[in-house]
């Protein structure tokens, strides 16, 4: 046996009869330089430096980004409980510098970390700063002690404990670190940007500044112009509609994930993913891109959903902190996230049912707002007769033909408008002695609802103190003062048409009796149906139906008007809602045609006129 392998043997057989060995490598600092070379990403290499603020229990955690002596600088600063407080300021750097790839957090359990929320396990983080810049210094002081550094160069194998005289540290907490990348390199810089390194960390640590009390402030004194210069990192928002069907996933054997899934409109083109997270912090950016674990693909990857699930016992990758080792674990955890897959779809499918009913609601109430004026324009179609699922109220009349007159004296046929507040009180009898000067003033109906381009007669009374209704010759000047439509006016009488879309109107009346004026308002909403009103009105709902066989566009059966979402022609139009719209109405109107003046052998013919109208409007 030479001499080398005697020095490292350890004097016990191996399980073949041979020597053992330990395994150590020949130039300790190639070690570090390739665990250093792992981090390429300098977002991530910053964000190790915002995790040990955290980990420290920081309050405030300020990132400033300067230019020093001609080359960007970037600082992290916190008020931490400090590093190794208990140490005196050089042993605790030396400690730092003497102890890479050892951690003082790594034996805590799994629980222990996802309450500390600790994500640093292997003592390597700091080395991430060489993808970077070319100098690290941090920056420490506890309870009020001098002020000591630990400087660091990029690829050289010494560090530098120091310490700074008073006038360096222009900082007055008594417990605080301060760590300086110096020299950032070109490329590191273009991706630090304040903006997108403040985008960056408000969805990599999502979960740990949503958990802390903690402010995570960037300070930019590069950028120039408009750009935002001081601003705090907000947690990432997701868009989409949370499910709270799924918070929690139970794993065998384990603390359970928690769940926070959000689900995506199916019009939406930006990406959607579901991230995985680890004591707070992101360490796989997509689930769909986890290979091994046979998850299913259209689920994860299929642009639905959006959010986090979050898995503290995960063992994670060092150097980089992207991806996680592969134990028992990460089997225990995928198996359950397998195991909730067929709940996910079925949550999926109720609430794309849900979107398509209300989809389905929205468009027959668009259908019935074409319509209506095409009913009272043409008078001599007949649509179709839907039951009523109730009896109507009494309304006030109001009709979309009324002229000049007073509300009470418009034709009851055909209703269009109903009244909420009428404004009416009893009059005092008349007496022997004419009405006084003129007091007050009401509109009547106070207030009322219109369908969409009816017209509404309004009436202006003026009474005298003792509430006596005055006749004399008054002066009455109406005036539209809020919302559209049009307004009509002679003397004490108006009319108000509504537009054609929904919304609300105020209508003022001034009246003069001489030198006395007094005025009144009335409010008017246009609605979609009246209350009580059958809200069918002779246009059925459309039904959606898949038959992807049938050569048919839409047709009547019974009470009800269906159409093919599985034709051609729909599938043309089905994700622009406004030629899904206009298909839909062209295929209405096809019906209400061959109702009154079509024969069986038009439907075709008219099926073609739909056809030609959906592939104009395509190239329109």
């Amino acid at each position: 046996m030479s001499q080398a392998t005697r020095k490292a043997g350890t004097g016990r057989r191996g399980r073949g009869g041979g020597q053992r060995v330990r395994l150590r490598p020949a130039n300790p600092f190639d070690l570090i330089r390739l665990i250093a070379h792992s981090q390429s990403d300098p977002r991530k290499a910053l964000a190790e430096l915002v995790q040990n603020s955290l980990d420290a229990e920081a309050r405030s955690i300020t990132i400033t980004r300067r230019r020093h002596r001609g080359e960007i600088q970037l600082s992290v600063f916190d008020d931490g409980r400090g590093i190794f407080p208990e140490e005196e300021r050089p042993a605790a750097l030396e400690k730092i510098a003497t102890n890479i790839g050892h951690s003082f957090k790594k034996n805590l359990s799994a629980a222990e970390r996802q309450r500390q929320m600790l994500l640093g396990k292997y003592g390597i983080g700091i080395l991430g700063f060489w993808c970077v810049g070319r100098e690290l210094e941090m920056r420490t002081r506890v309870a009020g002690s001098d002020v000591w550094s630990l400087r660091l160069v990029e690829d050289d194998p010494d560090a530098e404990v120091r310490k700074l005289p008073q006038r360096s540290f222009p900082f007055d907490a008594e417990t605080c670190t301060e760590i300086v990348v110096q020299s950032v390199h070109p490329a590191a810089a273009r991706v630090l940007s304040s903006r997108r390194l403040g985008d960056y960390l408000g969805s990599e640590l999502r979960g740990q500044l949503l958990a802390r009390d903690v402010k995570l402030r960037i300070i930019d004194r590069v950028a120039r112009g408009k750009a935002v210069k001081d601003f705090l990192v907000v947690p990432q928002r997701f868009q989409g509609r949370r499910l709270p069907q799924v918070d929690e996933l139970a794993v065998e054997g384990r603390s359970p994930a928690r769940v926070e899934l959000y689900l995506v409109d199916e019009q939406e083109e930006r990406p959607a993913r579901v991230s995985l997270c680890c004591g707070g912090t992101v360490v796989c950016e997509d689930l769909s891109q986890v290979e091994g674990y046979a998850l299913d693909p259209a689920l994860w990857g299929g642009r639905r959903l959006e959010g986090i699930i979050e898995f503290a016992e995960l063992e994670v990758a060092p150097g980089t902190r992207r991806g996680f080792l592969p134990g028992p674990e990460a089997d225990a955890f995928f198996e359950a996230l397998r195991a909730l897959e067929p709940r996910l779809r079925a949550v999926l499918e109720e609430e794309g049912e849900k979107r398509r009913a209300e989809q389905d609601q929205n468009l027959a109430q668009e259908i019935r707002r074409v319509f209506r004026p095409l009913a009272r324009a043409l008078p001599q179609y007949d649509f179709f007769e839907i039951a009523r699922s109730s009896p109507q109220p009494d309304r006030a009349p109001g009709s979309a033909g009324a002229q000049l007159g007073r509300a009470e004296e418009m034709p009851a046929e055909e209703p269009s408008s109903e009244v909420v507040e009428s404004g009416e009180e009893p009059e005092p009898p008349p007496e022997l002695f004419p009405p006084g000067p003129l007091e007050s003033v009401r509109i009547a109906p106070r207030r009322s609802r219109l369908l969409p381009g009816a017209t509404r007669g309004l009436t202006a009374k003026a009474f005298d103190e003792a509430g006596r209704r005055i006749e004399a010759p008054l002066e009455f000047l109406w005036s539209l003062r809020e919302g559209g439509g049009s307004l009509s006016a002679e003397e004490d009488r108006a009319a108000y048409t509504a537009p054609e879309e929904t919304g609300a109107a105020a209508i003022v009346v001034l009246v003069r009796q001489g030198d006395i004026e007094r005025q009144a308002e009335a409010e008017i909403e246009i609605v979609e149906r009246l209350r009580g009103e059958n809200p069918d009105a002779g246009i059925p709902d459309p039904k959606r139906v898949f038959d992807p066989e049938g050569d048919w566009r839409s047709r009547i059966v019974g009470a009800r008007w269906e159409y093919n979402a599985a034709h051609r022609d729909y599938q043309s139009v089905v994700d622009d809602p406004r030629r899904r719209l206009r298909y839909l109405v062209h295929l209405f109107s096809k019906e209400i045609v061959l109702r009154n003046w079509g024969e069986p052998k038009d439907e075709r013919l008219l099926e073609r006129m739909v056809e030609v109208l959906t592939h104009i409007r395509a190239r329109s």
